[in-house]
């Protein structure tokens, strides 16, 4: 048996019972590690791709928990970091199964009002109507025909065209992916600024990026989210690793300490990588982020824990370039733990709260149950 169960909730990989101990610091993902971001990111996606059907394209959708379901599939093909690229599939797969024309009503999305609205049908059992619910089925249908693949926003892309051919869209969703902008930047886009608006709110805008919203003036998805990481497993991870702790991930520096409020203290914000504020330069699962934050933390061996396999696949491709890097799995992601034990993640807890446990150096500890 390749996986010893010590204690409840956690698994050891037996090729990495001693390595784990001698970790020198521990650098986490935010989204669905020590955050839940499903009230925010998820809701996000919803929200942004429910305000552009309905205001340039005339389609008043609502989009259900067969949508989350989508989306967490998404978080374990490795290729779907970034959340501005789950929303623009969404709504390609949605506008690829209207069965109205589909076709722009609106050039300019204009100011957006009563969000609010807009999340109460983005919070419903299921999508419908029966169109929108068959775009969903499609694209459950196609990431269980890659299961096992790793796939971007470019390689569902070419499967979004092969369909649009055969049906005769394929101008229209060339159109689509154009109006949506480049998938760059705050500013790039229709569909980055009106993300970030909904994401991060007014305050966020304006702290991030120095300038007013365009379309959205309101509070931000951002206030939505809780913390999965205790103050006490912080405190315990600090007398356990030398080096120290850091976050490695996606978002950035602002809405990460605005959501982890006090508990920010605890990590080395020096030595950390937020992508969202380094744009192109650091991106999951290219393994420059990990690289460069064991760097500027100094250790000789670190620990990435993360919910998703482009954060196991982040750790695999710096262990490539020399980083003695482990990967610990967090079972956020309902469809997490097949991945995690077929790519051979180092150890697999329940909830990241156990991390200390798995990091002990108590030879007590290392008996399986």
């Amino acid at each position: 048996m390749e996986y010893k169960l010590l204690g409840g909730g956690i698994l050891v990989h037996q090729k990495s019972l001693n390595e784990l101990g001698e970790a020198e610091a521990v650098i986490f993902d935010c989204d669905g590690t020590i955050i839940d971001s499903t009230k925010s990111y998820y809701l996000t996606d919803k929200v942004a791709a429910c305000i552009i059907l309905e205001k340039l394209y005339g389609l008043r959708i609502y989009l259900g928990r067969d949508l989350d379901d989508v989306l967490f599939r998404l978080d374990m093909l490795g290729g779907f970091n970034n959340d501005w690229h789950k929303t623009s599939l969404v709504i390609q797969a949605l506008l690829l199964h209207s069965e109205t024309s589909g076709k722009k009503v609106g050039v300019n999305l204009g100011p957006v009002d009563h969000v609010e609205e807009y999340i109460e049908r983005c919070s419903v059992k299921e999508s419908f109507p029966e169109d929108v619910k068959a775009g969903v089925a499609w694209l459950i249908k196609k990431i269980s025909e890659n299961y096992g693949r790793f796939m971007s926003l470019g390689d569902f892309e070419k499967l979004v065209d092969t369909e649009a051919e055969k049906i005769g869209k394929a101008e229209q969703i060339k159109d689509a992916r154009k109006t949506l902008g480049p998938l760059t930047s705050y500013g790039s886009g229709l569909l980055t600024t009106l993300y970030d608006e909904l994401f991060l709110g007014e305050e966020g805008i304006r702290r991030r990026y120095g300038v007013d919203p365009r379309y959205v003036s309101w509070g931000g998805m951002l206030d939505r989210e809780e913390l999965l990481i205790s103050q006490e497993t912080l405190r315990k991870l600090e007398e356990i690793v030398p080096k120290g702790l850091a976050i490695a991930t996606g978002r950035g520096r602002w809405e990460t300490e605005k959501s982890l409020k006090t508990l920010i203290k605890y990590f080395n914000l020096e030595a950390s990588i937020f992508a969202a504020d380094l744009p192109g330069e650091f991106e999951k699962p290219d393994a420059r982020m990990l690289i460069e934050c064991s760097k500027r933390l100094n250790a000789r061996r670190v620990i990435y824990v993360g919910n998703s396999l482009e954060d196991l696949l982040l750790v695999k491709n710096a262990v490539k370039h020399g980083v003695k890097a482990l990967f610990i799995g967090v079972l956020t992601n309902p469809y997490a733990f097949d991945h995690f034990i077929r790519d051979q993640a180092d150890a697999i807890i329940d909830e990241v709260n156990l991390l200390p446990k798995v990091l002990e150096r108590k030879n007590s500890f290392w008996k399986p149950i």
